[in-house]
C-alpha cells in the first residue's frame, strides 16, 4: 500500500476555496517533481466523481474517485476508475479566520499498470498542489465564455423576433 498526506493553508476563505477547486487549473508549472492535484464536483455529494492527476514530467497518472460521504466539509472518496485495485481519500477544510486549513490523505492499494514499488518512488516525492490562481484563471474564461453564449443566445432571439 502506498499512502500520500499533506496538509497546507490556503490564503483564502473557506468558501472561496471549495467553489475554486472545482476548476482544473489552467496551467501548472511541469518538473520532475511529481504534483498531484484533484478537481471536486460542482456538488459535493455521494456519487459523485472527483478527478485527480499526478503529473511528473510529461508522464501523467490520472484517474476518478467517487465521493462515498461528505460532511461538516469533509470529503471521503473511493476509487472510481483509475490505474489502481484500491483507492481511497480524505479532505478535510478547515476555516481558520481568514485562511482554510487544507487536510488530504490518499492510499493507494495494487496496481494494474505501474509496479507498485515505481509508483511508492513518485509518491513519496509527490506534493500536492492547488493551483488556486491557475483555477481561478480557468474559472474567469469558463465563465466569460458562458456568458458570451448567453449574449449571443440573447442577441438571436431578438434578431429573429425583429424579423417576424
Amino acid at each position: 500500500m502506498v499512502q500520500i498526506s499533506q496538509t497546507s493553508w490556503q490564503e483564502y476563505s473557506l468558501p472561496n476555496v471549495l467553489e475554486t477547486l472545482r476548476y482544473a487549473p489552467m496551467n501548472l508549472a511541469i518538473s520532475k517533481t511529481p504534483i498531484l492535484h484533484y478537481t471536486l464536483p460542482g456538488e459535493l455529494a455521494p456519487g459523485a466523481s472527483v478527478n485527480y492527476h499526478i503529473q511528473c514530467g510529461f508522464k501523467a497518472i490520472k484517474w476518478t474517485g467517487i465521493i462515498s460521504s461528505f460532511a461538516d466539509n469533509k470529503i471521503t472518496v473511493r476509487l472510481g476508475d483509475g490505474p489502481f485495485r484500491g483507492f481511497t481519500a480524505s479532505h478535510l477544510f478547515v476555516s481558520e479566520g481568514t485562511m482554510t486549513a487544507c487536510y488530504d490523505e490518499f492510499s493507494f492499494q495494487g496496481f494494474t499498470s505501474i509496479p507498485e514499488d515505481v509508483f511508492a518512488g513518485i509518491a513519496e516525492k509527490t506534493s500536492i498542489v492547488y493551483g488556486i490562481q491557475a483555477r481561478k484563471s480557468a474559472r474567469d474564461i469558463i465563465l466569460a465564455v458562458e456568458a458570451q453564449k448567453k449574449t449571443q443566445v440573447f442577441e438571436t432571439l431578438d434578431q429573429n423576433v425583429s424579423a417576424g
